[in-house]
């Protein structure tokens, strides 16, 4: 599980595209070409992450825009939060990378 003060932040050379209502975006990372497909919540995700936010703040702002979010919100944004920094689409920063 993510550490609440995480901050998370969208790396500068990814562009997105939202593809229209109800239906994602798309990422794109400029250096690599990837191009990384995302849903609505996805989207948001992105959104909320303008440039960055706290992994709290980020979690507070779903909660607060997603209807009926599920009790297991925070484990699957975590997960997804994971894998958009593999792919090195975001950056994390970790209260232990401040020391």
């Amino acid at each position: 599980m993510f550490d609440p003060r995480t901050i998370i932040r969208r790396h500068s050379r990814v562009a997105h595209h939202e593809l229209g209502q109800g239906q994602g975006g798309v990422l794109l990372h400029l250096d690599s070409g990837g191009y990384h497909g995302v849903n609505e919540v996805g989207l948001l995700v992105w959104q909320l992450l303008d440039p960055e936010a706290t992994f709290a703040e980020l979690i507070s702002g779903l909660r607060e825009r997603v209807v009926e979010p599920p009790p297991t919100l925070a484990e699957e944004i975590a997960t997804f939060v994971m894998d958009l920094a593999d792919r090195g689409l975001l950056m994390l920063r970790r209260p232990s990378d401040e020391v």
